[in-house]
């Protein structure tokens, strides 16, 4: 996962009756709707209790729906495409339906709100197998545009330019506009690939495209450019929201993803192995949600993030602090810091406590300079061995942060002993040093290596052999494995065997090494 993703904890998932394919907000009754691959209608209620209703296809021709929108005042729309017909279907919040039937067969992906030369809102519905659009107006009933020289996919309108219709055609590799008061197709616009699902921000000046390949492609209408945006795999749905951000959804990646406004980079979020998310709502608290139709569920995403700064992979020992605090930053989805929030950070199972002697504290992020949206824990001071995790939750929001990378090692044992490794036996001529020092390990009485630890080294003969300086003794510190070694050994002018004894203070085990000089 790329840097500041939220992590799966940011997320909630709700299970709903039946496997959406597309999801759209109803301001009317302030509900998630969606729509099943069949054709049903229904929709989630995203509060306290938390329930989801889906009404019986009946009399709804029996068929294949992707596409799903509300139209204020009017129900929820989708097209159905049956085995012989296709029809717009209505369906309001008490599940009665109706049908708007067209003769013939045609597939249609998705659906749009536009405005016709009269100013009167038509939803317009791209038919890729007829290459043309149809219209429902209220009014006058359904309707149909000339034909177009290659198929149409995706639609998108922009809500400040709702009588232009952005379209794309992945058989003409290409998009398209269609002006809603001359009833004229453009001249194409070259994408250089398969374009399929579209979006665009709200003032019409950035139109996504979604492609058959690992990317998505921004184009700039102002200055006709495009840029590519690498994903990691195909996005099957894109939502462009009121700040700018562009949603996306990967059926095949099982991820739904976001790119902040002024970036070039695509940011995923993993929904879980076989989700298959297949549409995207954005309701009237902000929220995203995503329709999971692998797991017959909605998932949906906070619109603020808790990303961790520093202090994650530290470790400490056994009644010691850990040396750094954790720091975490509140953000919006679009990056803006956001100060005088609460932060509460949490120590999961006992490992650790903060400066107040408690495993948990809140602290609240900062208001100016670069302390803006950012709250800083006291140190932690490590109570048991293993691994430590710490999370932190931003209380007026719904954001998680975790610190899953500190670890507290045990509090050293008493050294009980030491244990030979090398360097005893050795002989060489008088005067000549020993080739190897000697070696001994300090280990407690469990048998751990000990750090650190004062160790003993004294010869004994009088005039045998000697350490730098002529000393008959010498104290070195064990290293972090428990071994000590001895300094450089020099043989006296009297021949024989002799013993160096080793030990450290207070334990129960001490050892007597011979060497020779010849």
């Amino acid at each position: 996962m790329p840097p500041d993703a939220p992590s799966p904890s940011d997320t909630d998932k709700f299970a709903i009756e039946a496997s959406a394919v597309a999801l759209t907000w109803s301001g009317d009754d302030r509900n998630v709707w969606f729509v099943t691959a069949e054709g049903s209608l229904g929709y989630f209620e995203p509060r306290s209790p938390w329930s989801s209703t889906v009404f019986p296809q009946v009399p709804v021709p029996a068929g294949r729906a992707d596409s799903i929108v509300a139209w204020p005042g009017h129900g929820v729309w989708t097209f159905v495409t049956g085995q012989s017909d296709s029809a717009f279907v209505r369906c309001d919040r008490d599940g009665i339906y109706q049908t708007h039937t067209l003769s013939g067969r045609t597939e249609c992906r998705s659906l749009a709100f536009a405005q016709d030369e009269r100013g009167h809102t038509q939803i317009v519905a791209p038919l890729a197998d007829w290459n043309s659009l149809a219209f429902f107006d209220l009014g006058s009933g359904i309707s149909q545009s000339q034909g177009y020289s290659t198929n149409l996919y995706g639609i998108a309108v922009a809500e400040q330019d709702p009588t232009r219709c952005w379209l794309s055609s992945p058989e003409g590799m290409s998009l398209v506009t269609y002006d809603m008061t001359t009833g004229r197709f453009s001249t194409p616009i070259n994408v250089g690939a398969e374009p399929g699902d579209l979006a665009i921000s709200p003032a019409g000046d950035v139109v996504w495209v979604a492609t058959t390949e690992n990317r998505i492609y921004k184009y700039a209408v102002e200055d006709k450019r495009f840029s590519r945006i690498d994903i990691p795999a195909p996005a099957h749905r894109l939502l462009a929201s009121a700040d700018g951000t562009l949603w996306f959804a990967s059926v095949a990646g099982d991820a739904i993803g976001y790119v902040l406004p002024g970036t070039a980079t695509a940011v995923t979020i993993p929904t879980g192995q076989r989700s298959r998310p297949s549409g995207l709502a954005v309701s009237g608290d902000s929220r995203l949600w995503a329709a999971l139709s692998g797991e017959k569920a909605l998932q949906g995403v906070s619109r603020y993030r808790l990303a961790v700064e520093s202090g994650d992979r530290q470790t400490a020992v056994v009644g010691q602090r850990f040396a750094e605090p954790l720091v975490v930053k509140a953000l919006q989805l679009d990056g803006t810091p956001v100060g005088r929030q609460r932060i509460k950070f949490t120590v999961e199972g006992g490992s650790a406590v903060f400066e107040n002697g408690r495993p948990t504290e809140t602290r609240n992020t900062g208001t100016g300079g670069d302390k803006l949206g950012v709250a800083t824990s006291s140190l932690l001071k490590a109570v048991k061995e293993g691994p430590c995790v710490v999370t932190a939750v931003w209380n007026e929001t719904d954001a998680v942060a975790s610190f899953t990378h500190l670890d507290i090692t045990p509090e050293p044992g008493v050294a009980d002993r030491v244990r030979y490794v090398s360097g005893a036996g050795q002989a060489v001529h008088a005067g000549k040093s020993f080739d190897s020092p000697l070696t001994v390990i300090v280990e407690d009485a469990d048998g751990n290596p000990l750090e650190g630890v004062e160790t003993t080294f004294e010869i004994r003969g009088e005039r045998m052999a000697a350490f730098p300086g002529g000393a008959d003794t010498a104290k070195v510190p064990s290293t972090a494995d428990g071994s000590a070694t001895s300094p450089v050994l020099t043989a006296g002018d009297t021949a024989g065997t002799f013993s160096v004894k080793v030990w450290v203070a207070d334990t129960s085990v001490s050892l007597l090494l011979d060497l020779t000089v010849n």
